[in-house]
């Protein structure tokens, strides 16, 4: 049974090169997803047409930086302490969140009527959560809109996130179901967010958030009360209008005191005064220079 089989995968193997024509990269094209600082494998197992010296050649793809692997028949530096080569494949011990990119395994043989394959894997370094840091606001006004937010950095994937308000958790809530159930809040599970618009008296209460992804779930942020005030109107109004009263009263007392003449009589009686201060030396003088003439 087992001959049976071996000879079976040998035809579709012949097959498969034959429908290629050339050098063809047989490994699945998956994503590879480990825990943090455990052993990774990278598969690349591949077929040839005919040139049994192909060259093969590993690539590290982390946004527009691009770097090698394996090279020129050996690994590089950078990864010569905790990386080994298992065949083609490549197997990256220890893995840390640093490590996740997408790596791109290159095989070139020159000779096959095809000369050149390729496939690339994502590597995902999986990390739980760490405890998120909330931010909320501890009082705002009634009518006015509140956003409440929570954030961490560790995970891997990246997180999403849970708002909980008197240890009730909150859940997520279509426009339309929003407007029906008079909900005033729309949450953004991925960005953390929860927002109100407007915010009510009734959303006073305390808060709190947690973080999870597929490795586990964080500890929650610390628990923060948030206060809303509901707008005095009335006692606007009634300052509104003791401001205009005083007001009035200063320019009606300020317009009686000039028709009465109090502010020019004031002017007068300085201008008086400086006048008979300065007039007063003058006499003094003619005195005493009518008395020498004598």
């Amino acid at each position: 049974m087992a001959l049976l089989v071996a000879f079976l995968l040998s035809l579709n193997l012949l097959e498969l090169i034959h429908r290629a024509g050339g050098v063809t990269i047989i490994s699945p094209d998956k994503d590879v997803e480990v825990n943090e600082f455990e052993t990774a494998t990278l598969p690349c197992d591949y077929v040839l047409e005919r040139d049994s010296h192909a060259r093969l050649e590993w690539k590290r793809i982390a946004g527009e930086h691009i770097s090698f692997v394996y090279f020129d028949g050996q690994i590089v530096e950078k990864y010569r302490e905790r990386a080994t080569m298992l065949g083609p494949s490549i197997v990256l011990q220890k893995v840390t969140r640093a490590d996740t990119a997408t790596y791109r395994c290159e095989v070139t043989a020159k000779q096959d009527s095809k000369i050149f394959a390729e496939t690339s894997f994502k590597l995902v370094v999986l990390v739980p959560p760490a405890t998120p840091t909330c931010k909320v606001p501890s009082s705002a006004m009634s009518g006015s809109t509140v956003e409440l937010a929570c954030k961490e950095s560790e995970g891997s994937p990246p997180s999403v996130y849970t708002w909980y308000k008197d240890n009730v958790v909150l859940t997520d809530v279509s426009a339309k179901d929003s407007t029906a159930n008079n909900v005033s809040y729309t949450l953004n599970r991925s960005a953390g967010t929860l927002r109100f618009n407007p915010v009510r008296k009734s959303n006073s209460g305390t808060y709190y958030c947690e973080a999870h992804n597929k490795v586990g779930r964080s500890e929650r942020c610390s628990v923060k009360f948030m206060q809303i005030n509901d707008l005095d109107v009335t006692a606007i109004v009634i300052a509104v209008v003791i401001i205009t009263m005083v007001l009035l009263l200063f320019g009606l007392g300020l317009c009686y005191a000039c028709r009465r003449g109090y502010l020019g009589k004031r002017r007068s009686a300085k201008s008086n005064a400086a006048t008979r201060t300065n007039t007063a030396p003058a006499a003094e003088d003619f005195k005493h220079t009518k008395s020498f003439v004598i």
